[in-house]
């Protein structure tokens, strides 16, 4: 048993809720083992035909990974620091080639690799009440978890834009941009859920899920595409934001000027980016950019896995993941946004080693997401005890 998640099979839907509503479902090991064991049993299980999976509490499906957790196991070395990851990933992948059709249910804030755990399911639900967001960059790490691959989806360089100011965005935004396929109200969820429970009911968990939606209304976020694409094309950020200066005092960029934006208000949008980049992790931001324009058209999700898990190691030898994370939990809020700035190393775009990062990305490791037939034992270290959560 794994009190972290609610594991019970209900007619022919096998149920899976993530239970730490303390911490707003925060992933930890515990959990990831918990999930990852009762998928397996259900894959080949002919009693069960599809998976719902969802979040206790009022405050939010997932708010991502346990940052406490993180901290503890990055402490402890590289190699074991990427143990947490690596199961992480695992579990996604397992998620996303499923055999069985799974629904996600999304409430309140779902944040990073929330997102991520949801996000790659066959029928994704959000609700009126969440809010969805990459905040990676603020504290000094990078969207991962399959993110980059579908940030690199979303419509021009929208992906680029939500991946480098950690955008939250509303149950519009989700569906237009591809985070989420419908949206049902909070309070028709237990209706949804009686619904996907009911073993009478012959309708296909999407269909139950697009009997109970309705309209979320147009996106903010896709209303600014024109100028997000003319300034977050660039291939620096260093150019990004030079773009977005240059746009916001008028002048032409990329063949916009702000007067003739979709955006009533883009030169004041853009300038906000502009101050919101500053921000945020210099080395966050370069590694960043780099792995959303990877992750191309041609890369498959465990490709797009298996490049974020290199990065992801390399960060955990990196102060401002460090630094980062223990301001957010210093702060103790419900925002995973920074009310101060932390003190980045290095503190300018101009000083972040890129070939470092480039090495990162590239380096293959002795033990990677999947089974690379090497024949290299997957040893990993007895559990720790189970840490506070942000």
């Amino acid at each position: 048993m794994h009190p972290s998640v609610n594991a019970v099979v209900a007619g022919n839907l096998g149920h899976l809720s993530l239970n730490r509503p303390d911490s707003i479902n925060a992933i930890d090991l515990e959990m990831m083992r918990g999930l990852t064991e009762a998928l397996d049993a259900w894959a080949d299980d002919e009693a069960v035909t599809a998976i719902l999976l969802d979040g206790t509490g009022d405050y939010g499906f997932c708010a991502g990974g346990d940052f406490r957790e993180i901290l503890a196991r990055a402490a402890e070395g590289m190699t074991i620091g990427s143990v947490f990851f690596r199961n992480e990933y695992r579990l996604i992948a397992k998620l996303a080639e499923y055999p069985k059709p799974i629904i996600s249910i999304m409430h309140g804030m779902t944040m990073g690799s929330g997102i991520s755990l949801a996000g790659h399911v066959s029928t994704r639900v959000v609700t009126d009440r969440v809010k969805l967001g990459q905040p990676e960059t603020g504290y000094g790490f990078v969207p991962d978890g399959g993110a980059s691959w579908r940030l690199a989806r979303t419509p021009g360089e929208i992906g680029t834009y939500l991946a480098l100011n950690s955008v939250d965005l509303s149950p519009a935004d989700a569906i237009e941009l591809g985070f989420a396929d419908v949206m049902v109200p909070a309070e028709r969820v237990g209706d949804l859920t009686a619904a996907l429970l009911d073993a009478d009911d012959a309708a296909s968990p999407d269909e139950k899920a697009r009997r109970f939606a309705t309209e979320a209304g147009p996106s903010a976020v896709l209303a600014r595409r024109d100028w997000i694409d003319a300034c977050y094309s660039a291939d620096t950020v260093e150019a990004i934001l030079e773009r977005l200066w240059a746009f916001s005092n008028g002048d032409v960029v990329e063949g916009l000027a702000a007067a003739d934006s979709n955006d009533p208000d883009a030169a004041s949008n853009a300038a906000s980016a502009a101050d919101a980049l500053l921000r945020l992790s210099p080395t966050a931001l370069v590694a960043t950019l780099r792995s959303v324009r990877a992750a191309s058209d041609s890369e498959t999700l465990r490709d797009a896995l298996e490049r974020e898990l290199r990065l992801a190691r390399w960060f955990t030898t990196q102060p401002d993941l460090f630094t980062g994370v223990q301001a957010l939990v210093a702060q103790n809020t419900e925002t995973l946004h920074q009310d101060e700035v932390p003190e980045w190393k290095p503190a300018e775009l101009a000083d972040v080693d890129v070939a470092d990062i480039v090495a990162a990305m590239q380096t293959q490791l002795r033990h990677s997401v999947f089974s690379r037939g090497l024949g290299i034992p997957e040893e990993e270290p007895a559990a720790a005890p189970e840490s506070a959560s942000a």
